[in-house]
């Protein structure tokens, strides 16, 4: 039964051999944790918060999406553009453009004009008709007729038919599309828009707020303490243990060479 307390063997293994001992931490080491505790572990905490938040935001739009836009498109789609477009293709014209209009209207008139009241009538328009009775009697006809009828069915019977149908239109679009769109965008896409824009909003504003939290000011704080003392202190090592001797140096050994050797070969080859 163990008691916790070392062996008589000093502490061994039962291989027989010393375990390893643990020494103390070198300066080099704590740096080394230092940088870790307050430059690597806040990188990874805000790098976290931030797909955290990222998260949200698109679990956020895809639910507004697939809850309540791709709903109400569908049912716009289903319940009144799909009607409409059926109606107007299938009845409209299919039935009295096509069936009804060409094929037992204007099909069978324009067979008879043509085959028993036009072509015999042509020649006789071409040579006679035309510029002795039609164009006077169209000038006639043009002045006494159809120009007053034609005035009295604007004034009295197209204008307020036209007028009436453009009221019809207007209602028609103003309360069924632009008042249901309009209710769609006050109550429904405008407040998701400003809860999106909220939401985006606060975000930045808090990932800005964590990361000079826990980015901006541990790293200022760590230049200010640790890395701008020891890079003076690096400085001053360095023109201290390089700057300074190489600099006396040069004064005290290189130039009295150089004058002397200048002296020597000027003295030796002539100036």
């Amino acid at each position: 039964m163990s008691t916790g307390l070392p062996n008589a063997a000093g502490s061994r293994t039962p291989s027989g051999t010393r375990p390893p001992d643990s020494g103390p931490i070198s300066i080099g080491g704590w740096i080394a944790r230092g940088i870790a505790i307050t430059i690597l572990i806040p990188l990874r905490l805000s790098w976290e918060g931030l797909k955290l938040l990222g998260r949200v935001a698109v679990a956020t739009v895809d639910g507004v999406i697939s809850r309540i836009l791709a709903p109400i498109g569908r049912f716009v789609r289903d319940r009144l553009w799909r009607p409409v477009v059926g109606f107007v293709e299938n009845y409209l014209w299919g039935l009295l453009l096509q069936q009804f209009l060409w094929g037992m209207v204007l099909a069978p008139i324009g067979a008879f004009l043509l085959d028993f009241i036009l072509r015999p009538l042509r020649w006789a328009v071409e040579e006679f008709l035309w510029r002795r009775v039609l164009v006077p009697i169209g000038t006639w006809l043009m002045r006494y007729l159809v120009q007053p009828v034609s005035h009295a069915l604007w004034r009295f019977l197209l204008r307020p038919i036209g007028l009436a149908a453009a009221w019809l239109v207007h209602h028609l679009v103003k309360y069924v599309i632009v008042w249901p769109l309009m209710q769609l965008w006050r109550w429904v896409l405008l407040p998701l828009w400003r809860l999106l824009r909220a939401v985006v909003v606060y975000a930045w504003m808090a990932a800005t707020v964590i990361v000079d939290v826990l980015v901006v000011i541990p790293c200022r704080f760590v230049y200010r303490t640790v890395l701008r003392p020891i890079l003076n202190l690096l400085a001053a090592i360095w023109r201290a243990l390089v700057v300074v001797p190489l600099a006396w140096t040069y004064r005290t050994v290189l130039q009295p060479m150089n004058r002397w050797a200048a002296d020597i070969m000027g003295t030796v080859f002539g100036r």
